[in-house]
């Protein structure tokens, strides 16, 4: 047998940990791949009825994705859009099977460019399947490789809600989004991540940055702490005094190994100058610089955007302007930032004493619809995945109207 098709065997009510996963339209299609999955010694295999709406709604209840998927386009008028939401709840490295029933060149070209496996044509055999999961190991792969995006957070100064913001931002897409998140708190002394989180620190990220030879899957889960079944964690405490150097590439690897499982891995960054800051940024495609509205956190804006146009590779870069304490006589308005700065900002983030307060005592997620902060945190979160902000953000609309009502009365 193909030693990929060697899969844990699990009792077959297990569905939720199963690691071949099919969702298939019509009677004849189901019968063949269970004969399939039979024939390859599958034991944990589902093999259902439908399509890929009810392949995504059986993805977002599994702790992890299955190895394999095949899931069935026949009679569906948009494939790649319901593709596209198959893989924001499914791991990059899932192999995907996608079966039809159009022989598409064009539609089997677009499906190679998003990510999946293969494109077969109904009606199906057992000899089709197989040879299409028993690709060689030496083929020279025409599919564009699923990986999960680095994205990094840096302040312009202490205190400006760096870790604040990557945990909440973290939480959200994991719990709302039901996306795979790995969460790296790069302060090898001790960063605020797990008290935000609740949790404590087995100084994993130490372990994995110190024996980089050893960076196999099975260490690296080990050395990750799971907040949910979503949300994992690597963080160091190392004693004050302590210092630590990492091999120059142990943080590019680690990343490399974390990529093809999780959706997102969000880097919380020590500061400028820092070894790993370095490293970070040049392996972050995305960094979100995060700033108060002061003339400071201006300039700082300023002299890391020449930064990084100096450099070969650079992320794309966004500004976040947070208020992280009520706002003092003095401060810049978004509008007169912007200009300083000369480019945009993403999205501003209002002060929220209480409820971030109350959140980071209890170590619990701010409340939906409850929290200024935790609403631009879902709009920072829909601007990631694609879609655009929205004007105003919902608490400001809400304040709006109650406004007009005291007007009214």
């Amino acid at each position: 047998m193909n030693p990929l098709l060697k899969l844990v065997a699990a009792q077959p009510h297990r569905n939720l940990a199963a690691t071949f996963v099919a969702y298939v339209g019509d009677p004849h299609s189901v019968d063949l791949v269970q004969r399939f999955a039979l024939e390859q010694g599958i034991t944990n295999a589902v093999v259902k009825g439908g399509r890929i709406g009810e392949a995504i709604e059986h993805l977002t209840m599994m702790p992890r994705s299955p190895s394999y998927l095949i899931v069935d386009v026949s009679a569906t008028p948009m494939p790649l859009s319901e593709l596209e939401r198959l893989a924001a709840v499914c791991e990059p490295s899932v192999t995907v099977i996608v079966i039809g029933d159009a022989n598409d060149v064009g539609l089997f070209r677009n499906l190679l460019e998003i990510g999946v496996h293969d494109y077969l044509v109904k009606p199906l055999t057992v000899e089709l399947l197989r040879r299409s999961l028993h690709t060689s190991s030496n083929a020279q792969p025409v599919r564009r490789a699923r990986t999960g995006k680095v994205i990094g957070f840096a302040g312009t100064r202490g205190g400006v809600g760096v870790t604040t913001i990557a945990a909440s931002l973290a939480r959200h897409l994991s719990g709302v989004a039901n996306r795979r998140i790995a969460f790296i708190d790069l302060n090898l002394h001790g960063g605020a991540a797990n008290t935000l989180l609740g949790l404590k620190s087995n100084n994993g990220l130490l372990d994995v940055l110190r024996d980089a030879d050893r960076l196999d899957p099975q260490f690296v889960e080990r050395s990750l702490v799971a907040h949910d079944n979503r949300l994992f964690v690597l963080s160091a405490e190392l004693p004050y005094g302590e210092q630590f150097q990492p091999h120059e590439r142990a943080l590019t690897d680690l990343l490399e190994r974390l990529k093809p499982h999780f959706h997102y891995i969000l880097l919380d960054l020590p500061g400028q100058g820092h070894p790993l800051a370095h490293t970070a940024l040049a392996a972050a495609q995305m960094l979100y610089l995060v700033a108060d509205a002061s003339i400071h956190s201006a300039r700082e804006v300023l002299r890391l955007t020449r930064h990084f146009d100096s450099r070969e590779r650079a992320p794309s870069l966004s500004v976040l302007l947070n208020a992280p304490n009520a706002a003092p006589t003095g401060r810049l308005k978004k509008a007169d930032f912007a200009t300083a700065i000369g480019r945009n900002v993403l999205l501003e983030l209002p002060f929220d004493g209480a409820a971030l307060a109350a959140a980071e005592n209890l170590a619990q997620p701010l409340a939906p619809g409850k929290s200024r902060f935790g609403d631009v945190i879902g709009e920072l979160a829909n601007s990631l995945s694609g879609q655009p902000p929205s004007a105003a953000p919902r608490w400001h609309a809400r304040w709006h109207t109650r406004f007009t009502r005291r007007r009214s009365n």
